[in-house]
């Protein structure tokens, strides 16, 4: 059985070969978990802004044409 260190270089070594090392960075950067915490930075970001409130926002923008809807925004019920 090969020990987890030595299965690890195998496989960096044969994705750095086929991938190149650029895509293989590209790919380890998907397993990367990051530094932080999200979720307390999100609240830190939006305070205690609700959906509804950000929703409500959003509409009185787009309302004052100020706030274009994107290509596929409707997707959860009919455009306004």
């Amino acid at each position: 059985m090969t020990l987890t260190a030595e299965l690890n270089q195998k496989a960096k070594t044969i994705l750095i070969r086929e991938l190149g090392p650029v895509d293989y960075a590209r790919f380890i950067q998907q397993y990367d978990e990051g530094k932080g915490d999200h979720t307390a930075d999100a609240h830190q970001w939006l305070g205690e802004e609700s959906v509804r409130t950000l929703h409500e926002q959003a509409s009185q923008l787009a309302a004052d044409s100020k706030l274009t809807r994107p290509a596929g925004a409707g997707l959860l019920g009919p455009a306004d």
